[in-house]
């Protein structure tokens, strides 16, 4: 448990800010006596502050002491360092933090973000996979560019497996089919690594895309039900930068792939490390309260409609988007390969060089959605990030690795932007299906556009050339997004579906 004293020697007024209770952007207290306080709200399993004052004729020696455990298994450390400076500063309504959420969060929701974090690594590691060794895999089995859209495609129908595990979380529960779909996808990945042609891995992968992807939509349901209503872009954009984390660990390890021709297959095994965390997580994570507070009203007043006009803008982004931004990055590493010449080190050296700075987008996208709306940084991000794209696959040199650090700063704010809309726009009864049933959409998109792409990359003979061809994909998105999507930033779940009932013991003020 942190522990730690901090004195100075202050002025009567600062001492007077000092022994009243803090109200600032990470917690609020209550007093406890005159000189000790207590968590009233914050990201804290424990908390307590003592203030220790002995006068003087000019001012006071103060010591304060702060006694505390941050509600977060796991990023302890990583928190521990930002949260001790800022609770050295003199508090008060007026502090300002950067990196703090535009609500204060309490302990359980601070306590089930860190563990959906922990999750997000793992599915994106497993989404992330098969592209990055795909054009490794494709060189052992002797496949050509069109075999890897075909490959890359197929993959994609185990979406079907999404829509099936999705659908019985509203039934079942979130958890439960959250650590489900965690083992199953971490298993099959790990029998990937013993394929002995494209076919079986494509067949392998398939089902091992399908539990990842109905992962990300499980984590992205039961953090918006955990969400303060002015604070679920913010924790869209946490879970995005975590998933970056995992999908950046086939990246940091592509260099296996050059030791032998079949190092490629090591990156699957790693899967593996994963089984501990997966046996962690199901005694530490619990259910969300609102499934729960479904569960016990859905008798009395049975499933909500699903507004089809909702489902229909979801469903068309989701396909247009995906049709461009998967092959955009499925195919990065063939392009820098074989039009680029880069090996597998230099390829995880763009990869880290214009992937990073990703951070930055999606940090001041995620706070923006929350406190201006979600529709404007939605549609810069994905119009300004489509036309960087192309630009990186257009340039050589250092223009390339520019605009490919420009495209992933500005594409990244569509995460926390849109990634929220899914769970927003229906009723707690209708999320898992919806999110399920508009994967289907989101896969035949990226089906298509990796078909359209390995086919068209080969006529033209470039990649640049044929991304050009499809960048009217995003354009419609942003038009789809301005023209027919709502502004949901600070609203309440069941403000956004009244069809859903209040639901008690929520996390939010």
């Amino acid at each position: 448990m942190p522990n730690f004293q901090h004195s100075r020697f202050l002025e009567q007024n600062a001492v007077n800010q000092l022994l009243i209770p803090r109200n600032d952007a990470l917690l609020r207290e209550v007093s406890v006596d005159d000189s000790t306080f207590s968590l009233a709200k914050g990201p804290f399993s424990s908390y307590e502050r003592s203030v220790e004052v002995t006068p003087s004729p000019s001012g006071a020696q103060v010591t304060e002491t702060f006694t505390y455990t941050i509600a977060s298994p796991f990023w302890r450390l990583l928190l521990g360092i930002p949260i001790r400076r800022f609770l050295k500063r003199s508090g008060g309504s007026e502090e300002k933090l950067w990196w703090a959420p535009p609500e204060i969060f309490d302990s359980q929701t601070t306590r089930t973000l860190s563990l959906l974090c922990i999750a997000a690594v793992i599915t994106g590691y497993l989404g992330a996979l098969l592209g990055q060794t795909a054009t490794f895999a494709a060189e052992e089995f002797g496949a050509s560019d069109r075999a890897q859209g075909v490959l890359l495609a197929m993959v994609r129908i185990g979406t079907l497996i999404t829509v099936v595990v999705a659908g019985l979380a509203d039934k079942h529960g979130r958890k439960r089919l959250l650590i489900f779909s965690l083992w199953s996808g971490c298993a099959i990945t790990l029998l990937s690594a013993a394929s002995p042609n494209i076919m079986i891995l494509g067949i392998s992968q398939a089902m091992a895309r399908g539990f990842a992807t109905a992962i990300s939509i499980l984590i992205g349901i039961m953090a918006a039900e955990a969400a303060p209503k002015g604070s679920r872009a913010y924790i869209a954009g946490i879970l995005t930068l975590t998933a970056g984390l995992g999908a950046g660990i086939p990246v940091w390890l592509l260099s296996l792939a050059d030791v032998h021709p079949r190092g490629w297959r090591l990156l699957f095994l790693i899967s593996f490390a994963f089984f501990p965390v997966i046996s962690w997580l199901r005694t530490q994570l619990h259910e969300s309260v609102r499934f729960h507070s479904h569960q016990e009203s859905k008798v009395e007043s049975g499933l909500a409609p699903v507004v089809w006009s909702r489902f229909a803008a979801l469903a068309a982004v989701a396909f247009l988007i995906l049709m461009f931004a998967a092959p955009a990055s499925q195919f990065r590493n063939e392009f820098l390969r074989d039009e680029r010449g880069f090996s597998a080190a230099q390829i995880s050296l763009f990869i880290l060089a214009s992937h990073t700075p990703q951070i930055i987008g999606v940090a001041i996208a995620a706070k923006i959605s929350d406190l201006r709306g979600r529709k404007p940084v939605a549609a810069f991000a994905v119009g300004v990030g489509s036309l960087f794209t192309v630009l990186a696959y257009s340039f050589t040199g250092a223009g390339m690795w520019f605009t490919a650090m420009i495209a992933g700063i500005i594409s990244a704010g569509a995460g926390p932007s849109l990634g929220v809309y899914g769970a927003e726009m229906f009723s707690t009864g209708r999320r898992g299906q919806s999110n399920g049933a508009i994967s289907i959409f989101a896969v035949l998109g990226s089906a298509c556009g990796l078909l359209l792409i390995g086919d068209l990359s080969e006529r033209f003979g470039s990649f640049g050339e044929a991304f050009t061809l499809l960048s009217i994909c995003p354009i419609l998105v942003v038009l789809l997004v301005l023209i027919f999507f709502p502004e949901s930033r600070n609203r309440e779940l069941e403000d956004l579906n009244p069809e859903d009932l209040p639901s008690e013991g929520t996390n939010e003020d």
